[in-house]
């Protein structure tokens, strides 16, 4: 696999949810090109700096304070008296980089072996993670005070040479990415470098996590708009790894995160890193949370908010990862949604926040997945490549699944209304086991008003060919994705306890753009013009 790794800087609070996430995020280190993970504070958690509190330092907060765990009824609005605050549910300082140094660094070998067997980019070392780790502006919700190590490593970041897309997620409160901003404001809003700078930061910095430009905190609202009011949030219309899926997932993936999967397919028998992954009822203790999200003991869940009823989860459940739903659109999977709105990511299409797309899933909710009769298409097969990788962690490549994917593909091509046209591609198939290949119409990245009539189904075969319709309009496009899954359900001869393998399915489109005649042609043939999309990504999911 040969790629151009998507840049990447996380921020996270270290909620359990967080922990959670970042364990999975390892899996994929070698995918993304991760270049900083930084602690910051938010509504939830913050340090303290033994001298203020809470009210000192920032006015305007959203946290519920100790009500959030002490009240039966807790209300919505933040509490009143958490201003006296010095600290609140302080995260376990150093948790990342005990990660990186202990469970990662046992798993590191096997997964270098494991991705050199599927022919994937090697992964950092737990060196270089952990150099990668700092500490951001970690005192109080929304404190923006001072520049911090993270806050610098944001800022450079922003500033850098690197032509690539800076993607900063969120996990927590904005007031780390904020003060970074802020730094580079002050350094040069009264200069003539000004407007190029902004204008960088513009095309250069992309952010998720955040909906209704609110994070985990004010600080954007309060301090980051007014200087960068162009910034660009996206967001995604389903969720990932919310705390009641193993209650209320779509119902093909219900089971896969429901007791006993979790636990036999992520947890059992691969190894020390994701033993460290959390599920519900599994017994790990949290530190310095109170009793009431303990969800490792008692495997209940009530944040005693009103119209939200407490409920009792099984033992082995999946609890949650809150904040994975940032980088999982980003990985390379070939969907080729991060680049063009007009195609998905594994999460559905991305919008820009508070402005869904006419053709988002109907029910859609900022933050919320849609209503029953949308579900994502793509789940089900990620969580199993979640199944499959989480394996790569303790064993050997010989009993481990390597996905199949697309080396090869034919790029976007124009042609005239009713024009046959060729499509082609190149198959990996690290494991040897066989596949099964079809190319289809995907209704979607379609713009043809009969896309939805179009059959271009041929079950295991590489090479296709599709017609254009003959009533085909200028700048109609069919999204012509191939689709890739194992021949067969192959059992890990190592691990009895894991799951059957599968390999990732792939999906590349190409796309056929039909354009009227010059006017001084006299035979009314539409002519062929370049697509102005790029080649589709070599490796996907479907």
């Amino acid at each position: 696999m040969s790629q151009e790794l998507t840049r990447v800087i996380v921020t996270t609070d270290m909620e359990v949810d967080d922990m959670n996430s970042l364990v999975h995020l390892a899996l994929y280190l070698n995918l993304l090109d991760v270049q900083a993970v930084v602690y910051t504070a938010s509504q939830y958690h913050f340090l303290g700096d033994g001298v203020h509190t809470l009210g000192e330092v920032n006015p305007h907060w959203r946290t519920k304070g100790r009500r959030s765990y002490e009240w039966d009824v807790v209300p919505h609005e933040p509490d009143p008296t958490a201003g006296e605050l010095c600290e609140y549910r302080p995260f376990p300082e150093h948790w990342i980089e005990s990660l990186w140094s202990n469970e990662y660094a046992q798993a590191w070998p096997q997964l270098q072996a494991n991705a050199a067997a599927a022919g994937e980019p090697p992964f950092p070392s737990p060196a270089q993670m952990i150099e990668r780790t700092f500490v951001g502006n970690v005192a109080f919700e929304g404190d923006v005070r001072e520049e911090t190590e993270g806050s610098r490593v944001i800022a450079q970041a922003i500033l850098d040479d690197d032509p690539r897309t800076l993607w900063l997620l969120s996990w927590g409160g904005m007031n780390t990415i904020v003060r970074a901003l802020m730094s580079i404001d002050e350094r040069y809003r009264d200069t003539p470098e000004w407007p190029s700078v902004q204008q960088r930061v513009y095309r250069k910095v992309r952010v998720m996590g955040v909906a209704d430009g609110v994070g985990q905190d004010n600080s954007w609202l309060d301090h980051g708009h007014e200087l960068f009011p162009d910034l660009i949030f996206w967001c995604v219309p389903y969720m990932y790894g919310g705390y009641v899926d193993a209650k209320m997932a779509q119902p093909d993936t219900l089971p896969l995160f429901q007791a006993p999967w979790p636990a036999q397919n992520l947890t059992q028998g691969n190894g020390p890193l994701m033993a460290r992954y959390m599920l519900y009822g599994d017994g790990k203790v949290y530190e310095n949370e109170p009793e009431r999200f303990q969800f490792g003991k008692h495997a209940r869940l009530d944040w005693g908010l009103e119209g939200m009823p407490a409920m009792q989860f099984e033992r082995g459940d999946f609890m949650a990862e809150g904040d994975s739903m940032t980088y999982i659109p980003l990985l390379p999977f070939g969907l080729r949604g991060i680049d063009n709105r007009d195609f998905d990511t594994l999460l559905g299409r991305m919008f820009l926040d508070g402005h869904p797309d006419s053709d988002a899933p109907a029910g859609f909710a900022a933050i919320g997945t849609p209503v029953d009769g949308n579900p994502n298409p793509y789940l089900r097969a990620y969580q199993e490549d979640f199944a499959a990788r989480a394996q790569w962690c303790a064993h050997e490549p010989a009993a481990c699944s390597h996905p199949t994917h697309v080396a090869e593909v034919t790029s976007d091509i124009s042609a005239a209304a009713g024009e046959r046209v060729a499509l082609a591609e190149t198959i990996v198939d690290p494991d040897g086991r066989g596949f099964d290949a079809h190319w289809d119409v995907a209704i979607g990245p379609s713009s043809y008003a009969g896309a939805q009539d179009l059959s271009l189904w041929q079950e295991c075969a590489t090479d296709a060919t599709f017609t254009v319709p003959a009533d085909a309009q200028s700048g109609d496009r069919f999204g012509s994705p191939s689709a890739l899954k194992p021949a067969r359900s192959v059992p890990a001869p190592a691990t009895p306890r894991s799951p059957s393998r599968y390999c990732k399915h792939s999906v590349t489109a190409a796309f056929f753009t039909t354009q009227p005649k010059n006017s001084d042609d006299n035979d009314g043939v539409a002519a062929c013009t370049p697509s102005a999309q790029r080649p589709p990504d070599a490796l996907a999911v479907k």
